[in-house]
């Protein structure tokens, strides 16, 4: 049968998928190995029917010479297509009237392929500048297909082709939409195949010198690289042009789209190239694998959260044993009792703060507490109101590096605005009343979502080392905006934000830290907490929190900045004092007997009028007088928390 390409979609049985090579590794695959192999999906190519495992799709896009096959025995696709009855096969289109009578006999996909080279000599090669200087391109070609010119993303039209078929069947991985790829066989050491050693295989399917050598295209790229008996051929530049190497195109790839998409590539040969190109080994048998990491929790009086947001990460984490350190600022509920209890079903931590119901440690120090004892490299900070999704952590982890903060998706229920950060839908109010199966399944049906957005908020994961070298929270943001000042020091050091939607959360919004818990004298407290730190943030920052609907951090210019009151009074004063911090770079002179709220505004947003006049001198803007006589700026100095 005829399908469309994207009828092959329907086909998928797993979200893991093995890329079946022709590498002499693939015979030390044992009998076990391929009993496991065969519970997911597998992808074939070129001369794989000389095994005899028979894969779920089979990919013979890349054939379009003739010239190759000199009998039935060395035809490529006669042999697949006789051998592999039940696979799905991508056929380049050029082949379908030759071999129209054995197409009829199985389902296949016609193919266009779009020949792709990438040059090692391009100087500062970049992953973003991937397939922009690729030759046999045509700009028309792009326009007609409406794709981005060097994009090398496969499509509904065309794959791209380049150093040979491997680069295609990864690519159609890709297209199928599979978030676990596994190489098999892809060893790239030499020429050798594993068909050299099984005596019934046709001499096409050999390599040169044990057969290959009727295959002339074979003998010619032998012939052409530069180091012909190093490794194989296409991981070589050539002597006629400089082709980067498979393994450095595939390990581009990777970086370029698979981690941006949270997609996991790993090979089973620990002595690939692959390997040493940066692609992770990873065993037949073994799970995908991520090292443990410590969940930090502040509570302030969450037990009933907490009943909750423990057990969800026991139940969900890809990983059951992750450390998990709790840190108990006050307890008006049992919470400690509680943690006793369950500390060793859990495995779990707790400190309760030395001066437990005489003070609050607050939340940036707490999170900094429980980030300080904790021994693994990866820390993720978590709020006692949230449950965790399945596989959270794993589909955070896939997307962190250094340098990187992976912050989850939230899921609330509808109370409050939702400019596009986050996903709204009710499964439940409060946690008595988590509709927990109905989450999960919500959880599942997302798992293979591949967008991210660039934001930051709880619950968000990074390396240890660099978040005390930024030197931790602020305790100035003693129990709220701690968030906000961190976030801006680390956008300030380079960090980038990552936001998969597919490590989700359960968020009851605000229930933990008060702000939203039906306890009216609790709330109150938060108000007032949250009053106390807002000025503490804009006394340091010189304006507000400020960031995009999808929560990335907005900062703005800080100037030494002063004021000068005319007929001031009291009340004044105080409204204006957290807008300065006493420099002499920036004069704002005030008659408070003409002071408005427009006035107010212009101060609040001076960061931004200062930075948009862009000269030095003096201007009135309402009834302000305003002086500039420096435009350096200090916010990288803000960066490293002196505490």
């Amino acid at each position: 049968m005829n399908l469309k390409l994207p009828d092959l979609k329907q086909y998928k049985t797993s979200n893991r998928v093995y890329i079946l090579a022709s590498g002499p590794s693939v015979l030390d695959i044992t009998k076990k190995q391929w009993e496991e192999i065969s519970k997911y999906d597998t992808i074939g190519f070129n001369h794989w029917y000389t095994h005899d495992f028979e894969p779920t799709f089979y990919d013979l896009s890349y054939l379009t010479h003739e010239n190759h096959f000199d009998s039935p025995e060395n035809d490529m696709l006669i042999q697949a297509l006789s051998k592999c009855k039940n696979s799905k096969f991508i056929v380049n289109h050029i082949n379908k009237d030759k071999y129209s009578q054995l197409l009829d006999k199985v389902d296949y996909t016609l193919n266009h392929l779009n020949h792709f080279d990438f040059l090692n000599n391009i100087p500062d090669v970049d992953k973003n500048e991937l397939g922009k200087h690729a030759t046999y391109w045509s700009d028309k070609l792009f326009d007609h297909f409406k794709v981005r010119k060097g994009s090398i993303k496969p499509n509904d039209n065309f794959f791209f082709k380049s150093r040979g078929q491997l680069f295609v069947s990864l690519q159609l991985a890709h297209y199928l939409g599979y978030n676990d790829i596994r190489f098999i066989g892809v060893d790239l050491t030499s020429e050798d195949k594993f068909q050299d050693l099984i005596s019934s295989s046709p001499s096409s399917s050999r390599s040169v010198g044990k057969g290959g050598e009727v295959m002339q295209d074979r003998v010619n790229a032998l012939n052409d690289a530069k180091n012909p008996n190093k490794s194989h051929s296409t991981t070589q530049g050539t002597k006629d042009k400089d082709y980067m190497g498979i393994h450095d195109l595939i390990s581009l790839y990777d970086q370029k789209y698979f981690y941006e998409e949270g997609i996991k590539l790993t090979t089973s040969n620990p002595n690939s190239l692959l390997v040493k190109s940066g692609i992770q080994h990873l065993g037949v048998l073994e799970e995908l694998n991520m090292p443990k990491i410590t969940f930090c929790i502040p509570s302030k009086t969450n037990l009933r959260y907490l009943k909750a947001c423990i057990p969800s990460i026991r139940e969900n984490a890809y990983r059951n044993d992750h450390d998990i350190i709790v840190f108990v600022d006050s307890d008006e509920d049992g919470t400690v009792e509680w943690l006793e209890e369950v500390k060793d079903k859990y495995n779990l931590q707790y400190y309760v703060n030395p001066k437990l119901g005489e003070e609050l440690y607050g939340i940036g120090m707490a999170y900094d507490f429980c980030i300080e004892k904790s021994t693994t490299d990866i820390f993720m900070i978590f709020h006692a109101d949230m449950m965790l999704g399945k596989n959270a952590d794993l589909n955070a982890y896939n997307r962190l590096k250094h340098k990187t903060v992976v912050c989850s998706t939230r899921v609330e229920p509808p109370i409050h605005p939702n400019a596009g950060e986050k996903t709204l839908l009710d499964f439940g109010m409060w946690p008595e009343e988590f509709k927990k199966e109905e989450f999960n399944n919500y959880v599942e049906s997302q798992l293979n979502e591949t967008k991210t957005t660039e934001g930051i908020f709880a619950p968000w994961m990074m390396y240890k080392d660099e978040f005390l070298a930024l030197g931790g929270h602020d305790p100035r943001m003693h129990s709220c905006r701690e968030d906000s000042d961190v976030f801006n020091r680390m956008y300030l050091d380079g960090f980038k934000f990552i936001q998969p939607w597919n490590s989700l959360v359960y968020h009851l919004t605000g229930r933990g830290a008060g702000s939203f818990d039906g306890d009216k004298e609790r709330h109150e407290q938060w108000k007032k907490d949250m009053n106390a730190s807002t000025l503490e943030f804009i006394r340091k920052w010189g304006s507000n929190v400020n960031h995009t609907p999808l929560m990335k951090p907005i900062v703005s210019p800080v100037y030494k900045k002063s004021v000068v009151i005319n007929n001031s009074n009291p009340e004044l004063e105080t409204a204006l004092e957290p807008w300065f911090n006493g420099g002499k770079d920036i004069i704002v002179e005030i008659n408070g007997n003409l002071f408005n709220q427009q006035d107010f505004q212009y101060i609040q947003q001076l960061p931004a009028i200062i930075q948009d006049s862009g000269e030095i001198g003096t201007f009135n803007l309402g009834n302000l007088k305003i002086t500039i006589n420096s435009l350096n700026t200090y916010e990288k100095d803000l960066i490293i928390c002196e505490k």
